[in-house]
């Protein structure tokens, strides 16, 4: 399977996980997201507060509700519509969230220059040949001197086991995923080490910063873009 075939499937998933996506994800409201996910928003809110915020694969929106207390305003994109059209329906009390669709490694339609770039469980579903172009194409979209977040989720060794299928030919971990509805897809889940991170921002980024929740299992990387 190429990388863009794989792609392709995962967009195909997401697009089938719509209706089960918040279930999956433990998400009842944005009150007990913010409590769960505290020591994480702590770290990053400073960098969110009255930004102009750039959001990539926003989903259904559980992370831009957080993003939209904090910022001056949200752009929040997705390559599935569909995941859009449920985002819309949450509370955002401040009306300062834009939703596009756009596919992440292009940003199509996608204009002005922001202050701060956000994703959420991206990073991982990325084909390793995808990487620099994503960076490219979202620092083409940032100011200079502007920040980045990413946050993305640890390994689950139980949970990875059960799941995965196979290491592609460029050395991505493939998983097997069933939806409740039983349609069967594969998807790219890596989980890079710290020094690969860091080695995918060299001559991108400064004042990289790199932090490991273990009890929540999520990493946090910031930087500056060059």
């Amino acid at each position: 399977m190429s990388v863009e075939d794989i792609l392709k499937e995962m967009n195909e998933y997401y697009g089938d996980r719509v209706p089960f996506h918040d279930e999956y994800m433990s998400y009842t409201d944005n009150l007990s997201m913010e409590k769960l996910l505290g020591p994480i928003i702590q770290r990053v809110e400073n960098d969110i507060k009255g930004k102009d915020v750039l959001e990539i694969a926003c989903g259904t929106g559980n992370w831009t509700q957080v993003l939209s207390k904090r910022a001056h305003s949200v752009v929040a994109t997705d390559i599935n519509e569909a995941y859009l059209i449920e985002a819309k329906k949450k509370d955002y009390q401040k009306d300062n969230v834009v939703f596009k669709v756009a596919d992440a490694y292009i940003l199509e339609g996608i204009n002005g220059k922001f202050k701060l770039a956000f994703a959420s469980d991206f990073w991982s579903h990325m084909p390793k040949s995808k990487i620099e172009r994503f960076i490219k194409t979202l620092h083409s979209k940032l100011l200079p001197g502007s920040k980045v977040i990413m946050i993305d989720i640890m390994p689950r060794p139980e949970l990875d086991r059960k799941s995965f299928s196979h290491i592609d030919e460029e050395g991505n971990v493939i998983q097997k995923r069933t939806l409740p509805n039983g349609n069967v897809y594969h998807v790219v889940k890596n989980f890079p080490k710290e020094k690969k991170l860091l080695d995918s921002l060299k001559g991108y980024g400064t004042n990289i910063n790199y932090y490991e929740d273990t009890k929540l299992l999520r990493w946090v990387l910031t930087y500056t873009v060059s």
